[in-house]
């Protein structure tokens, strides 16, 4: 099963915000083999952040905006956003 980062954003909920260019340059969300992978990503992430925050060049990111998730297959998330809409 893959799995993605998602971020979570006011309008739509839990989101992958996270893609990749194809040769052709045609962008593709960004998905995982595993959790770990995915896991591992976003640490990795989150190391680079903090590199461009201490230099000033970026505000702080609260890692509970971001979260490990398999991928459903039915676009956004599927799941309710803070007020109980759907995404």
């Amino acid at each position: 099963m893959p799995y993605e980062v998602q971020h979570y954003t006011l309008f739509y909920g839990w989101v992958n915000t996270w893609s990749y260019a194809e040769a052709d340059g045609v962008m593709q969300p960004e998905t995982f083999a595993t959790a770990a992978e995915a896991q591992a990503a976003l640490d990795e992430f989150f190391a680079d952040l903090e590199e461009e925050v201490a230099a000033g060049q970026m505000a702080p990111h609260d890692r509970d905006e971001f979260r490990v998730w398999p991928v459903t297959g039915i676009g956004i998330s599927g799941q309710l956003d803070a007020t109980g809409g759907a995404p």
